[in-house]
C-alpha cells in the first residue's frame, strides 16, 4: 500500500477530521435545537483569555469560552435580521487554542496586572484580543447568514458580506475593553454590542486598512488600543 508524502497525509486527514466536526455540528443544529440555545438570553463576554495563555492546559475553559463567543455571535446576528445562521463552534475553540501559552507573542500577561503600568496593561490585553479576532477572522467559524430582507442601519452591510470580520471584530472589542475600561460601558449585553457596533462603524476605514497591512498584528493591536482608550 502507498502511503502519500507524511505532511501530505496527515494534512489529508486533518481535512476530513473538519469536514466531520462541521457535518455533526449542522446536523446537531438542527436535529437537536435544544443544545444550540444559548444564545436566547443575553450573553456577558468575560471570556477570561488571559487566563487561557496564563493556564495553557485548562481545556474546559476553553471550551467555556468558546461557547460564549459562539452564543454571542449567533444572538447578534439574528437580532440583526438574519432568519438563519450556521456557525462552527469548534473553529472558534480553534482559535482560543491558538492562544494557549502565547507568551512568546504577548508580554508576560499573568503578571502585568501586578508589576506592569497601566499603559502597559492596557496594551498587553489589547494586543491579546487583537490576536485572538485574526485568529477567529482567519478561521471562518460563521459559514452563513441568511437575510431575507437587508438589515437597517444597526447591522451595516459589512455584516452581510463579511460577518467573520464584522462580527468578531465586535466581540473582540467588547471582550478588551470590558477589561481594560468596565466602568465606561453599558451594563446589559446587548446594549454594550450595540455600543461597541457604533465604535466599530465609525473606525471601519482605519479598520479594513489594519487589516490590509503587511503587519496585521501590530496595526490591529494600535486600532484596539486606538478604540479603548477613546472610552
Amino acid at each position: 500500500m502507498n502511503l502519500p508524502p507524511l505532511p501530505q497525509f496527515l494534512g489529508s486527514v486533518g481535512h476530513i477530521a473538519d469536514t466531520l466536526l462541521e457535518t455533526a455540528e449542522t446536523y446537531a443544529g438542527h436535529a437537536i435545537p435544544p443544545l444550540q440555545d444559548h444564545w436566547k438570553a443575553p450573553v456577558s463576554l468575560d471570556s477570561g483569555l488571559e487566563r487561557i495563555i496564563r493556564e495553557s492546559a485548562d481545556t474546559k475553559l476553553i471550551r467555556h469560552c468558546s461557547a460564549l463567543y459562539y452564543a454571542a455571535a449567533k444572538r447578534f446576528i439574528l437580532h440583526a435580521g438574519a432568519t438563519d445562521v450556521l456557525i462552527f463552534e469548534h473553529r472558534i475553540n480553534d482559535a482560543f487554542s491558538s492562544l494557549r501559552g502565547a507568551h512568546n507573542v504577548l508580554k508576560s500577561i499573568s503578571e502585568i496586572q501586578i508589576e506592569a503600568s497601566p499603559d502597559e496593561f492596557s496594551d498587553d490585553i489589547c494586543r491579546a484580543y487583537s490576536r485572538l479576532t485574526l485568529s477567529l477572522i482567519d478561521r471562518h467559524p460563521i459559514r452563513s447568514a441568511r437575510f431575507d430582507e437587508l438589515p437597517d442601519v444597526v447591522a451595516p452591510w459589512w455584516l452581510v458580506s463579511e460577518p467573520n470580520v464584522y462580527v468578531f471584530l465586535l466581540l473582540g472589542i467588547t471582550g478588551c475593553a470590558r477589561i481594560v475600561q468596565p466602568a465606561a460601558l453599558p451594563s446589559d449585553p446587548d446594549t454594550l454590542l450595540r455600543f461597541t457596533a457604533d465604535l466599530v462603524g465609525a473606525s471601519e476605514s482605519r479598520i479594513r486598512a489594519a487589516l490590509r497591512s503587511k503587519n496585521p498584528d501590530d496595526a490591529m493591536q494600535r486600532e484596539f488600543s486606538r478604540i479603548v482608550s477613546y472610552l
